[in-house]
């Protein structure tokens, strides 16, 4: 027995996927203690995705942490806070025509919605939200509440479907939702990943999200984008809902903003929305300098023009034409492809398969995960600074991990 096993709870879970001890990291490798070697399709559930031990990045937190700046400061003015405001407004705020102020929230992506759900009640006076089917936001209270993919009691919420192709009954169902009271309330908030992650790298249809936008500025109802996993870049723009017309009035970031695994999170609320008291969210953590300083190196570097971008989704059509062309094998387990940029699914028709093929990637040294209804989807999250070799080389292994677990399933 290991102190893993002895001292660690239960609730551990991806060590029981990859049960190696993990060692170290460059770019979109992993190596474990005996010094095999893996590529990551994970990226840290999209919290790496400018790889691992980015070398530009630790140099930043290096001479950070070297010349004695500050590391914790609590929302405190302090050089690197300045620098990482301006250069998100400059960079991301300013040329997507946003008119938005910044509220650091704390560490977490799931504080980042706890706090625009508070913000969301604020303003309306009422706790009632909408959400959809397969969304993932967060295990704390409120976020959790709002998660249909968590099997919790959702009092103060209605789940939509989710909606790959808008069609007529879709905007019937979702203005019912807004003009029916839950325990007692009309909904003050809906709260939506433009493209759900963990639902299975599934995009919402652009003229959908424009509906939602329409409906709830109709209906005075505030309009929350969880951007955590599939924003800062992931589908290739910076935000999954560019070019939607959802507009949202609350954005929620976090995951990969630090571009090195430190934890930083904020929402981008509308100004004229930004209606807290001084104090009134609060949390410790707030101020991590070291995070801020990272954070605006990968704006300046990788978001000063559109380059990285463009080269996601450049690779985001090779992955698609890989996963059809793959797809197309008469023997292998039926899936359906979902994605965008570098962010993609596998569905398939059953856990098992889905577990049989993350598994088999796994013993040919492809880190994936699973995910979607009962882990249906296999999900692919390579880094977005991957080189086109080890996109290329991750798909093949991807590939005969599907070949491996079609022929388990046929025998």
């Amino acid at each position: 027995m290991t102190v893993f096993d002895e001292f660690e709870s239960n609730v551990r879970y991806y060590c029981r996927r990859w049960p190696v001890v993990f060692a170290t990291a460059s770019g979109a490798s992993l190596v474990d203690e005996t010094g095999q070697t893996y590529l990551d399709f994970f990226s840290g559930a999209g919290a790496l995705s400018y790889g691992h031990n980015n070398p530009f990045l630790v140099e930043v937190a290096i001479d950070h942490l070297r010349a004695g700046r500050v590391v914790h400061s609590l929302d405190a003015h302090t050089p690197e806070k300045r620098a990482f405001l301006e250069a998100f407004r400059d960079r991301i705020v300013v040329p997507r025509h946003l008119d938005m102020v910044v509220q650091f929230v704390g560490p977490t992506g799931a504080t980042a919605v706890e706090a625009a759900l508070r913000l969301a009640e604020k303003l309306t006076g009422s706790r009632a939200v909408v959400a959809y089917e397969g969304s993932f936001h967060g295990m704390t209270a409120a976020a959790a509440s709002v998660s249909a993919s968590l099997d919790r009691h959702h009092d103060r919420c209605v789940f939509l479907p989710y909606v790959g192709r808008c069609e007529g009954a879709d905007l019937a169902r979702l203005q019912a939702a807004i003009q029916t009271p839950i325990d007692g309330q009309l909904p003050g908030a809906l709260i939506l990943e433009p493209l759900q992650a963990d639902g299975g790298a599934r995009p919402f249809d652009p003229e959908y999200l424009a509906l939602v936008r329409r409906v709830c500025t109709e209906h005075k109802v505030v309009v929350i984008a969880d951007e955590v996993q599939a924003g800062n870049g992931r589908s290739g723009p910076f935000f999954s809902f560019e070019g939607s017309g959802l507009d949202p009035d609350i954005i929620c970031l976090s995951k990969s903003l630090s571009g090195l695994g430190l934890p930083l999170a904020l929402n981008l609320v509308r100004r004229g929305l930004d209606q807290w008291a001084p104090g009134e969210f609060t949390g410790t953590f707030r101020g991590d300098n070291l995070a801020f300083a990272t954070a605006t190196a990968v704006l300046h570097r990788y978001w000063s023009d559109t380059e990285l971008e463009q080269s996601t989704d450049r690779r985001g059509q090779l992955v698609r034409q890989t996963l059809e062309q793959l797809a197309g094998e008469p023997d292998v387990a039926p899936f359906a492809i979902h994605g965008k940029g570098l962010i993609w699914g596998l569905h398939f028709d059953d856990s098992a398969t889905a577990a049989a093929v993350a598994e088999a990637a796994f013993r040919l040294g492809l880190i994936v995960e699973t995910c979607g209804r009962e882990d249906t989807t296999v999900k692919l999250l390579p880094p977005l600074v991957a080189e086109d070799d080890e996109i290329t080389t991750g798909l093949n292994l991807l590939a005969d991990a599907v070949r491996i677990a079609s022929a388990a399933r046929r025998s």
